[in-house]
């Protein structure tokens, strides 16, 4: 069911209503009768770093004012400490598990699966007094820095899990977000995750997609050593499928698909180009076999062929840039770069306070990021949501305990929204949910021949 303007008001209602103050005493963050309640304290948190960037303690006493809650910025800022961590990191869990969108993109192509997550990080600096819990990778980076590993769902637009960790913690050790990936579903993840284990683990009861990485062996399916270099320049056409193993140690080894597909050769040069001066940082040396695999793109998956050609692999791919752009949003339009100067329960009752705002973000957004009708080819705009969601935020939280006066802001807020939140059309390269769109017809149209044969061939 599509959400409506009453269910966004009494979810947001049942978010900041009086349960809050039970977790504050949980956490003990309230621990006698004050003014500045766990759900004003909290209010006031989310909806200025909503409508600052760069908020200030003045601006987060202001807000306890609007809500008829007087206290000085000293006196606030007296309140954040472990216990203001603990209570804001315990309410951006009940965040993710409320603020759910349960209305899949309406693609055939995608709802083949159960979900489909994407698995990534992004860091942030952090100031040098919190080396010691937080250490970054060192060398000419900061001294202290925050690792954090995001999983979006994309088929529903929600943000599954959100895990800090220290920023020279190693992508390939994070194991965490397996816990979250459903039977039947679809994980997309980059080479820095790319764990034989992992994909193992996934493959018992989902379907996963990534690039190859590079020595990691490849056998045929009668265990023969296959040399990938050969097999792609030997190969007649530009795209190759076939069924591997992937791992040569047994216990490792997964039956899945090679896709393969080769690059324009000026992609594949600015490839090359890249790869060298990566190296060259690193101090390393790359060969040559390498340099030429970079005229291809190479991935491999679990996903049957009569789920997704070839050309819907590389389609599908193309998918995980989506989480970038969360990244993007979260650190340029939501002020998640703008800590590296706060004490660290500052720092941490902020990250968790403006990352509550991020989901919010994305479910106003989620059941209206392809809408039908002569816009199916338009794809809405994160950025604009946010900044439309900025100008409303300090009126949503002043008339929040107001269910009427809720209302009517929430849907002056969602007519600005579909007025204005969405991304300019494409004339050249369609959007990724657009190409989805497209790729999703054709799908339909095989599925009803596919149908219709059947039928004439019981008929006959």
């Amino acid at each position: 069911m599509k959400p409506t303007i009453k269910v966004l008001g009494v979810r947001l209602q049942t978010f900041f209503g009086p349960q809050v103050q039970a977790v504050a005493r949980q956490t003990k963050f309230v621990r006698r009768i004050s003014g500045l309640t766990g759900d004003i304290f909290l209010r006031a948190m989310v909806f200025t770093c909503i409508e600052h960037n760069k908020a200030t303690i003045n601006q987060f006493a202001q807000a306890c004012l609007d809500l008829r809650v007087i206290i000085s910025p000293q006196g606030f800022d007296e309140r954040i400490g472990p216990e203001s961590v603990a209570f804001m990191k315990e309410m951006f869990s009940q965040a993710i598990e409320l603020f759910r969108n349960h209305l899949p993109l309406p693609l055939s192509l995608l709802q083949q699966f159960s979900g489909l997550y994407i698995v990534d990080s992004s860091s942030i600096s952090l100031p040098e007094a919190m080396a010691d819990t937080y250490p970054g990778c060192g060398g000419d980076g900061p001294q202290a820095s925050l690792k954090i590993q995001l999983v979006f769902e994309f088929l529903h637009g929600n943000l599954e899990q959100v895990v800090f960790q220290p920023g020279r913690a190693s992508d390939q050790g994070y194991r965490d977000y397996l816990a979250v990936i459903q039977k039947g579903s679809l994980t997309l993840i980059d080479l820095g995750y790319f764990t034989l284990d992992h994909l193992k683990r996934i493959a018992k009861q989902a379907y996963f997609l990534t690039r190859s990485l590079y020595p990691t062996g490849l056998l045929t399916l009668a265990g023969e050593p296959i040399d990938l270099l050969k097999l792609l320049q030997s190969h007649p056409v530009n795209v190759l499928d076939m069924n591997v193993l992937l791992g040569t140690r047994n216990k490792h080894q997964i039956p899945c698909r090679l896709v393969a597909r080769r690059l324009r050769q000026e992609v594949a040069d600015r490839r090359r180009q890249k790869a060298k001066v990566h190296a060259r940082c690193d101090r390393r040396r790359v060969t040559k076999a390498y340099l030429a695999l970079l005229d291809w793109d190479v991935f491999v998956t679990n996903v049957p062929d009569t789920m997704l050609s070839a050309s819907q692999v590389t389609l599908f791919y193309r998918v995980r840039w989506q989480i970038e752009l969360i990244f993007k949003l979260c650190k340029s339009y939501c002020g998640l770069r703008h800590v590296a100067n706060l004490r660290q329960d500052r720092v941490l009752t902020e990250l968790y306070a403006r990352l509550i705002g991020v989901v919010l973000t994305y479910f106003l957004m989620a059941p209206i990021r392809m809408p039908y009708g002569a816009q199916a080819n338009r794809e809405i705009s994160p950025v604009q949501v946010r900044k439309i969601f900025q100008r409303f935020a300090r009126s949503l939280n002043q008339v929040l305990a107001d269910f009427d006066k809720l209302a009517s802001n929430l849907a002056d807020m969602m007519q600005h929204i579909l007025q204005f939140g969405f991304k300019q059309k494409r004339k050249k390269r369609p959007n990724v949910c657009h190409a989805l769109y497209l790729a999703s017809a054709i799908y339909r149209l095989h599925i009803n021949l596919d149908q219709q044969i059947d039928l004439l061939t019981l008929l006959a």
